[in-house]
């Protein structure tokens, strides 16, 4: 009588090494790459990530880093204008918007932010506002009105103002 045996893929000994070593070595993320993680000096920063499990691998890029590179390669095709375009007003706006968003302002966008509002590098900024969090802009809750029905009478209840900063 035959008896079948059970065969398992099996990784190539290159594809083996690179496991291990990434083990022993402890190479493997803890943490992994977010469009405001400020850990580049690009101005729109842009991660993509792509992971298969067929495949037991995971692909992060710093987009906004290799784009940079290629900006430099072929500047010709490039053009930064330093205003922003109201796509609603069809209209050019050079200065920094003030922050109006609901949470606080991310420190990645606050240090750019700054670096175009003084003229100087993100780096700069960086250093002198990394232990000025209390600088940073907060969110401003918007009113969000929950009608409730108690009694017979219909009351609106402020959601926002229950919120802590």
């Amino acid at each position: 009588m035959q008896t079948k045996i059970e065969t398992y893929p099996v990784l190539d000994s290159q594809a083996q090494t690179d496991v291990l070593e990434a083990l022993f070595t402890g190479t493997f993320p803890t943490t992994f790459w977010d469009c405001q993680d400020d850990l580049c000096d690009c101005t729109y920063q842009r991660i993509g990530m792509w992971t298969n499990p067929y495949l037991a691998e995971t692909l992060e890029v710093r987009m906004c880093c290799i784009w940079a590179e290629l900006y430099k390669m072929f500047p010709q095709f490039v053009r930064v204008t330093p205003a922003y375009l109201d796509g609603n007003a069809k209209a050019w706006t050079t200065e920094p918007m003030a922050w109006n968003g609901e949470a606080e302002m991310p420190k990645a966008i606050w240090y750019r932010q700054l670096a175009r509002q003084q003229g100087r590098t993100i780096e700069d900024i960086r250093a002198e506002y990394s232990e000025k969090d209390e600088l940073r802009p907060r969110g401003k809750p918007k009113s969000v009105p929950l009608f409730v029905h108690i009694a017979g009478e219909w009351r609106a209840i402020n959601l926002a103002s229950k919120r802590t900063s």
